[in-house]
């Protein structure tokens, strides 16, 4: 089939089987110069699509996108880390629209849904800190304080800042371990990661770049605005309301992610905003996803409206949700949007090729799980039979662990199979498999999880 991405716009590529595109979308990533925006029906596809793709595409810049882990109108906030890796993602692609290296955006149906903080909260937001230059003790405090920083005694989890005499504390987003950033009067003498639980230093920077923690930055202005579209909405109701009397106060608040249209002058951007050149791509049963999380986005409305109507002995029941159009996205508005940028779709069904259809012409992969039943010495036999009668493609045989490996090696050798080698990365893998069937553990060259004992064939 065409894999020029632009051949492709507008067209549906069906006989795209589970895993495999992935591959493809590596393949179009490198006929392409702009970005690619690649969406799922939910968080597990998501990530499947994204470990495959930065195993197997190490050239292409991937960055998740996840959706809240939240339900909607929810009194909680998301988790500090989702929420750290949106806004790595967002940052990404508001710094650098135009990037030289292709890049992948894998989201999901829940995710693309949720309109989003203006691109100009983490362009304004970028703080630099190096050793041997300056930075103002106090209004680096202020800064962590409106950009989401929570301060606490002792740093554990990201998010979090304590301050020690000269020594800062802080664990930013898009780090795996908090920082500690020595001061010797104005000036920055150290910069060193330390482990979060033992407090010993593990290592040194010259400098690091902070960004937004918060989907919501907690300012002059966006408290203002909050404020005032806060009582425009509810109007009088708002003097007994704990999350407007802890926004006005510049406090942060449980779930005030759930008003984020009210921290906001202009109406708020979707992903699609953030990447508006960019090609792309949904993939299966992401209609249904779309209207699936709809209805339940106006069920939690719903809900929380009839909350309000029955007399509560508490005023931290009280909970006014925004209209759901000003937090989210319609699926005839994500189709529409769709339709315009010429989307492509990929199908995992077999669809006869016409003037809008292109087929892959890739098979689903093998289920051995029906000859488990009978005995260990049928999936081997059937095993050896479908790897020989596939022997002029690429054949990689993907474990969990090292363990796994050996164990897989071990029986595949007792019932027959032969020419089998190892392999620690996908490039080494795809050249030995020319000539060999090969074993891959990818949990210990990738630390994730590629597919479980399976069989992959990458041509000829």
């Amino acid at each position: 089939m065409q894999k020029d991405i632009e051949a492709l716009k507008g067209k549906t590529v069906s006989a795209v089987a589970e895993g495999y595109d992935a591959l493809l979308l590596a393949e179009l990533a490198g006929t392409s110069k702009k970005d690619i925006l690649y969406i799922l029906s939910d968080g597990v596809e998501l990530a499947k699509a994204a470990d495959v793709l930065e195993i197997i595409a190490p050239e292409v810049k991937v960055l998740r996108f996840p959706a809240w882990d939240t339900v909607p109108y929810d009194r909680v906030s998301p988790n500090v880390n989702i929420v750290a890796q949106r806004i790595e993602t967002l940052a990404e692609l508001a710094v650098n629209p135009a990037p030289k290296k292709p890049r992948i955006v894998i989201t999901s149906a829940g995710a693309l849904m949720q309109k989003l903080p203006p691109a100009k909260i983490f362009l304004n937001s970028r703080k630099d800190v190096s050793v041997g230059k300056t930075l103002d003790f106090d209004a680096f405090l202020h800064y962590a304080n409106i950009n989401g920083y929570n301060r606490v005694e002792q740093v554990i989890e990201p998010g979090e800042y304590a301050v020690r005499g000269d020594i800062i504390d802080i664990f930013p987003v898009g780090t795996d371990e908090p920082l500690r950033i020595d001061l010797f009067g104005d000036e920055v003498e150290r910069i060193r990661t330390f482990d979060a639980m033992s407090q010993r230093t593990t290592g040194e920077l010259k400098s690091y770049s902070f960004k937004a923690m918060s989907e919501v930055v907690l300012d002059a202005n966006t408290i203002k605005s909050f404020r005032s579209k806060y009582r425009e909405a509810f109007g009088a109701a708002f003097k007994d309301d704990e999350i407007y009397e802890a926004v006005s106060n510049g406090k942060k608040h449980l779930g005030m992610e759930n008003w984020l249209p009210f921290f906001y002058d202009e109406p708020l951007p979707s992903l699609f905003d953030y990447m508006p050149a960019a090609y792309v791509i949904s993939g299966k049963n992401l209609e249904d996803a779309l209207h699936a999380k709809a209805e339940s986005i106006v069920d939690y409305y719903q809900a929380r409206l009839e909350a309000l109507n029955i007399k509560s002995s508490s005023e931290e029941d009280v909970y006014r949700p925004v209209r759901p159009d000003l937090l989210y996205l319609k699926p005839e508005e994500i189709k529409d949007i769709f339709k315009r940028r010429e989307g492509i779709v990929f199908n995992p069904l077999y669809l006869p090729e016409d003037d809008n259809v292109i087929n892959a012409g890739v098979l689903p992969a093998r289920d051995f799980a029906h000859s488990k039943n009978i005995n260990a010495r049928q999936v081997y036999d059937e095993l050896k039979a479908y790897l020989t009668e596939n022997k002029k493609l690429r054949r990689i045989v993907c474990c969990y662990s090292e363990g796994s490996r050996e164990r897989v090696f071990s029986l595949m050798s007792e019932y027959g199979l032969e020419d089998l080698v190892f392999a620690d990365d996908w490039e080494s893998a795809v050249k030995k498999a020319k000539s060999h069937v090969v074993l891959m553990d990818d949990q210990k060259s990738y630390g994730q999880r590629f597919y479980c004992r399976c069989v992959v064939f990458v041509g000829r």
